[in-house]
């Protein structure tokens, strides 16, 4: 059998409100793959360096930007409560939103409701530094993930477990097309082979219903 492993954008804080109990001491990745926790311990894999936090918050500012900031636990937020990650965020209480300039380890920054007509120009000016950040920009959502540069679900598998890791992925989001594209047996999950195509289109990655019972089924096989 396999180990199960839980790969998500939410960081740990987020996830473990959605995970059944016993699934809190296996090893969990958070925050897009910049944070990890095994046996309930979290450690922070690669935090966004303090300058170009810096350069962030002026961005935050400069096109007034509603926005969510990771540290290790607490967060930072400006977010309507009309907004689908509202519901999201800290449901349970257990961490405390405190200021931009309180974040010591800034894991990941989310840019929400981004406007139209000033993405291009956001976009414009995150790509200078895109050799310092990773940038997913979300085509069906006006939000942009930011992280540090190379961090995704597989660098942190090969943080956790070495850099020829072998594992076979379930995605189903932008998020997963890295950790899909080195996985020996990937499945990207979605209601149609049109819709998940559109996130990635590789003959090796096949497509899987989102129908509970058959992902269930297709994961239960493997373990």
């Amino acid at each position: 059998g396999h180990e199960l492993i839980f790969a998500s954008a939410r960081p740990i804080r987020d996830l473990l409100p959605v995970l059944p109990a016993e699934f809190h001491n296996h090893t969990l990745i958070g925050a897009n793959g910049a944070m990890y926790s095994h046996q309930q311990h979290i450690q922070v894999i690669r935090p966004i360096s303090h300058q170009m936090y810096q350069y962030l918050i002026t961005i935050i500012t400069k096109y007034n930007l509603d926005y969510i900031i990771d540290d290790d636990w607490n967060y930072a937020a400006h977010i309507g409560a009309d907004n689908a990650i509202y519901e999201r965020l800290d449901p349970h209480k257990l961490a405390h939103c405190i200021s931009m300039s309180q974040i010591s380890a800034p894991i990941k920054v989310i840019l929400l409701n981004v406007e139209p007509t000033a993405i291009a120009a956001i976009q414009k000016e995150l790509t200078q530094y895109q050799n310092h950040l990773e940038i997913i920009n979300h085509s069906n959502e006006l939000n942009i993930d930011i992280t540090a540069k190379d961090i995704n679900k597989y660098t942190a598998l090969q943080y956790i477990y070495g850099q020829n890791v072998d594992y076979i992925a379930f995605g189903n989001d932008h998020n997963d097309i890295v950790m899909l594209q080195h996985a020996s047996q990937g499945y990207i999950v979605g209601p149609s082979p049109h819709d998940t195509s559109i996130i990635i289109d590789m003959p090796i990655i096949q497509h899987l219903s989102n129908d509970t019972q058959e992902l269930a089924h297709k994961i239960l096989s493997f373990i």
